[in-house]
């Protein structure tokens, strides 16, 4: 008796020992470098610019008939008008009619150069919210400490903020050491076939390539929803992909007034529960074991351990993400039925239900997995999976390398501008224009130097009151600023 509890002591101090070592391995992972001494900035003068640029209304809308392409040529016509040192140095080029595509010129031009991305089109404004808005989504509305409308967030904070920290350099006599692309959407809303696409295909055939890419899709937010005190730099390094599958029920119609024990509507509505009570399994590797080795690194003895050994509380970690369905989306594809249709009148049994389920892919997943895993938890014969209008779907963007030079340089410029924040590399639950230019930079960021520490402002993107702080904004100016200043410095790149 005395050699076992002799061996279960000896096997829990062994334990112990490797929780801990792997605990204190996890290191000081945050990035060297000392707070920058930031660029003094008009910002009156930038917020007016944004504000204008705010009034114009460039509304994708997924039924291209009904864009109205006037405003696209009229935000054109207000960038080079706002911003002529800009247009004067730097090349222009014109994406099929209405996105762009700035170069500016580097003094060592066999370095590979780097891209700048934001869009300039929006979301549709929901009439029946209209009432809702402090302010008229298209106003341009500013006082003293916000900018208030529709694309302040997504996208054209980021557009301004680039043209603004570009303009500003100019006037400074700056020029870069490596060539600067910027490149701007006018249809990321609906996929970027038109724009992004095309300025991809652009640098294809000039057989451009970059060092790294940097688009929108991450931000500083608060750290407490991962237990820290510290604000968050999101930094996602891949994206989720995209499909959506149709369930189709079918049956035998009839009178409602003489229903069978279940109906198309009740078999249906019983695949959908299926779905939503089997969540797709939670995968903790790749970009996922990188957050929580940042995050740990940031943490209490405690959840330090917890963190440095998903080996042994993979399980505990998976309970704490499916908690709220920010976790959630960050650990899985995520499943989210988005329409249902059924019936033509009240008294008449439907002998088809259909319903719409779309699911953001995590890197690890297929389209064609997530087909079989949806067939096998239905598990119902009378219930066909298709993909609606021959469409399959999207695959999850390739994984942008944390331990790159690459994302220790934007890192690193991260942390000087905001010296509190703990830069996290992870996935973007989102898509963005990025999907077109995979094959054209292994280094893709996506990450906005614009953003406070509030997460409740996220709900404001695609929805009511979206706004972005005068502070924020100055601040993610004044980050570019330094990002583009610091490439001449850097010479790893």
């Amino acid at each position: 008796m005395k050699n076992v509890l002799k061996g279960i002591l000896v096997l829990v101090a062994a334990l112990t020992a490797i929780l801990l070592f792997n605990a204190y391995n996890l290191g000081d992972v945050r990035p060297l470098g000392d707070p920058a001494k930031l660029m003094n900035i008009n910002i009156q003068k930038a917020v007016d610019r944004l504000a204008g640029g705010i009034k114009i209304p460039t509304i994708s809308q997924t039924n291209t008939n009904k864009i109205d392409y006037t405003h696209f040529v009229n935000f054109n016509r207000y960038l080079r008008r706002e911003f002529p040192k800009v247009f004067r140095t730097l090349e222009p080029y014109t994406i099929n009619k209405h996105s762009l595509i700035l170069k500016w010129g580097g003094t060592q031009p066999l370095k590979k150069p780097i891209l700048l991305m934001a869009h300039m089109d929006v979301v549709p404004i929901d009439d029946q919210s209209l009432d809702q808005w402090t302010f008229p989504p298209f106003s341009g509305t500013a006082d003293e400490e916000i900018i208030w409308g529709r694309g302040t967030m997504d996208c054209k904070g980021n557009l301004f903020a680039i043209m603004e920290s570009v303009d500003q350099l100019i006037a400074n006599g700056y020029q870069p050491v490596q060539t600067i692309y910027i490149a701007f959407g006018h249809d990321e809303e609906i996929g970027g076939n038109e724009g992004a696409k095309k300025s991809a295909e652009f640098f294809r055939k000039n057989n451009i390539e970059f060092d790294f890419i940097l688009d929108e899709g991450g931000g500083i937010t608060s750290g407490k929803s991962f237990g820290l005190e510290k604000p968050i730099a999101f930094v996602a390094v891949s994206e989720k992909g995209y499909m959506t599958l149709e369930l189709v029920a079918k049956g035998t119609g009839g009178h409602s007034s003489m229903p069978k024990k279940e109906t198309t509507i009740g078999i249906l509505a019983k695949a959908i529960t299926k779905l939503q009570d089997n969540p797709l399994p939670a995968r903790l590797g790749g970009p996922i074991k990188h957050m929580f080795k940042v995050i740990g690194a940031e943490m209490d003895l405690l959840p330090r351990i917890i963190m440095a050994n998903q080996w042994l509380f993979e399980g505990l970690l998976e309970r704490i993400f499916t908690s709220s369905p920010a976790g959630n989306a960050v650990i899985r594809t995520t499943t989210a039925p988005t329409i249902i249709s059924a019936g033509i009148k009240d008294n008449v049994i439907p002998a088809q239900a259909k319903a719409m389920v779309n699911f953001r892919i995590i890197p690890g997943d297929t389209p064609e997995n997530i087909v079989d895993m949806v067939r096998e938890i239905i598990d119902d014969p009378r219930v066909e999976v298709n993909h609606p209008e021959g469409q399959f779907g999207r695959e999850p963007a390739p994984v942008s390398d944390p331990d790159a030079q690459q994302f220790k340089f934007l890192a690193r410029n991260i942390y000087e501008v905001f010296p509190l924040a703990v830069v996290v590399p992870g996935i973007s639950p989102g898509g963005t224009d990025t999907k077109h230019f995979l094959d054209l930079s292994p280094n893709i960021y996506r990450f906005s130097g614009i953003g406070g520490t509030d997460n409740s402002d996220l709900k404001r993107v695609h929805g009511i009151d979206e706004r972005i702080g005068i502070k924020a904004y100055k601040k993610g100016i004044q980050f570019y600023i330094h990002l583009i200043e610091s490439l001449g410095q850097d010479q790893k790149l």
